[in-house]
């Protein structure tokens, strides 16, 4: 009879602890689960004025100074530039010479927004414009180049009738909704180095 009645306060022991294990006040047993944070989606379009996307003295070769830095006005403008829309624009231009050996080579950025929906369509009517200068005594070479941003073109223009063998590269590329145009032309010019600066160029584009 002992034993029957400890066998009771034993079960009723458990069915109390039962009761206040599904109490509604009794903690949960698995943590609150949380929502995974969801990272922001890059912008499409270009969040920095073109000024700030435009190369310094510090990104190119020693020996270069700056030979002019400008807001490009709508004035400035090509009737081309303006039916696709331009918005805004900078322009920035470096030398390098060495009066000794008769040396100067230039590098020209020009930095143009447009609406993302006609930034292929510029690009497009740029490149065919760049290689339109062909002729009797231009000749114009597509180069291979690493894709920079969305699109790109690299251009290397030769004229015969230069008495001082002066080159020109070009390269156009887009990114986000900003055209870029950057040109290296002089007596002295270096391609590898012309693509190091597109893509400095290119990583200011943000």
């Amino acid at each position: 009879m002992k034993n029957t009645a400890i066998l009771v306060m034993l079960l009723c022991a458990c069915m109390t602890a039962g009761c206040a294990y599904f109490d509604e006040g009794a903690p949960a047993l698995h943590p609150t689960t949380l929502p995974t944070p969801q990272p922001t989606p890059e912008s499409k379009v270009t969040t920095v004025e073109p000024s700030a996307m435009a190369l310094q003295l510090s990104d190119l070769p020693d020996g270069y100074i700056i030979k002019e830095r400008s807001d490009v006005s709508f004035a400035d403008l090509t009737p081309l530039a303006r039916d696709e829309g331009w918005e805004k624009g900078y322009y920035v231009a470096f030398y390098r010479m060495d009066i000794k050996t008769y040396d100067i080579t230039g590098i020209t950025q020009q930095i143009s927004i447009y609406p993302l929906d006609r930034i292929r369509i510029i690009f497009d009517d740029v490149k065919a414009d760049l290689l339109s200068t062909a002729n009797a005594t231009i000749t114009l070479t597509e180069l291979p180049f690493l894709k920079t941003g969305d699109y790109t073109v690299a251009i290397r223009t030769v004229d015969a009738n230069n008495p001082y063998g002066i080159m020109t590269y070009t390269v156009v590329f887009t990114k986000k909704d900003v055209l870029e145009q950057i040109e290296m032309r002089g007596t002295t010019t270096d391609y590898e180095v012309l693509k190091n600066i597109a893509a400095t160029a290119a990583q200011k584009i943000r």
